[in-house]
């Protein structure tokens, strides 16, 4: 029996979880489908896959730079799916084509490891155990089933296991018998456009590029796994300023949000405080080697109109004013007052034509004219 999994063990692997009354810990870097957050880069992303796989057309790519949820986010998907649809993951893209053919069956269910090893499948060839593929996946066309292999990593494939993958991806009766999704770091698309790959290109029929979280998803999502993992609250909290300094610190890449909140916890554990300040996020980042951010602190509210607003509204609204103060300046020629400065709308408006002849007047004075009007004089009236 094994205790892998028991409540004792997974106690016993906390650290700073029960002082946050967290049952499981919320930062961890296993892909676990249930800390999936739909992010305004994630949802899309899933939609597209979710969507991809129930058609069965062709093959799909989804890229993403290291650390950017790709894994979890093809978990998350499988998941999804009904009980028709048999699943393949391939984590290790080093393989040869023999044994890109074992891995499927093994996950299949078509054969045992025992039967690879030691049993009748022992040293089969390639041609053996693509024979055995194709009758499973033709076995589930009656069942009204498919099946759908995720290949992470497919930046590394060679090219030899590429061909291999795209005659898969094509066996077909009414629908495609086997769906593949080639998941891998953004040079994979690179690669699929060279010109010995343009046969496996062709056939791609669902692009996707799940790119970082902006700002606003970073707190969205760094509440969110807290919720999950204290099954729905915890008095952890990272104020506004720690969460602006763990977006600039992981630049919104989901595995740097993990290892930096973790490890901002676990500071905060060590004093023995709920709330995660600016300081402590700096000093986790500090203590991962990860490029420092610039110093933060809490937003000071600037009142204005009877409202609250952070200082870059404050500085908008005194750009705003001296914008129209100058603008009062240039279209009154008296001189202006405090008063006429920060409520320039109350001075009485001048209409168009009175501006123009105060302009007119105005170039007139500073530049008079340099010789003397040819302009004939008026010719004196006879006397009667």
């Amino acid at each position: 029996m094994s205790f892998a999994n028991t409540p004792a063990d997974s106690s016993a692997s906390l650290s700073y979880e029960p002082f946050y009354k967290l049952h499981e810990k919320p930062f961890s870097l296993s892909a676990d489908p249930r800390f999936l957050f739909k992010s305004t880069a994630h949802a899309p992303a899933f939609t597209a896959l979710q969507a991809g796989i129930r058609r069965r057309e062709g093959l799909i790519v989804l890229t993403g730079e290291i650390g950017s949820g790709k894994t979890m986010l093809c978990k998350s998907v499988l998941q999804a799916l009904d009980r028709r649809t048999f699943s393949a993951f391939v984590p290790d893209p080093f393989v040869s084509r023999e044994d890109l053919l074992k891995t499927l069956l093994v996950d299949f269910g078509v054969v045992s490891i025992a039967d690879l090893k030691n049993g009748r499948l022992n040293g089969a060839s390639r041609l053996d155990l693509s024979y055995l593929l194709y009758e499973f996946l033709d076995s589930l066309t009656p069942l009204q089933a498919f099946a759908v292999v995720i290949i992470d990593e497919a930046q590394n494939l060679t090219v030899p296991l590429l061909e291999e993958i795209r005659i898969l991806s094509e066996l077909e009766r009414r629908e495609k018998l086997l769906q593949v999704v080639l998941v891998g770091q953004p040079e994979l698309a690179a690669k699929l456009k060279l010109p010995e790959m343009r046969q496996v290109d062709q056939r791609v029929s669902v692009r996707h590029e799940l790119g970082p979280l902006d700002a606003r998803s970073v707190a969205a999502y760094v509440q969110h796994r807290l919720h999950v993992a204290g099954d729905g609250g915890s008095p952890a909290e990272f104020t506004p300023a720690a969460l602006a300094a763990v977006f600039q610190g992981s630049a919104g890449i989901p595995r740097l949000i993990n290892r930096i909140c973790d490890r901002a916890l676990q500071l905060g554990y060590d004093r023995r405080v709920l709330v995660i300040e600016p300081t402590l996020v700096s000093k986790a980042i500090d203590d991962l080697g990860l490029p420092p951010v610039p110093a933060l602190s809490e937003p000071s509210p600037s009142t204005t109109s009877g409202r609250s607003l952070p200082p870059a509204s404050a500085a908008n609204i005194t750009t705003r004013v001296d914008r129209r103060a100058a603008r009062s300046r240039e279209l009154f020629p008296r001189a202006m007052t405090p008063t006429d400065r920060l409520a320039p709308h109350r001075l009485r408006p001048v209409s168009r034509s009175g501006q123009c002849a105060w302009r007119r007047r105005s170039r007139r004075l500073q530049n008079p004219p340099s010789r003397p009007s040819t302009r004939p004089l008026p010719r004196p009236r006879a006397s009667s």
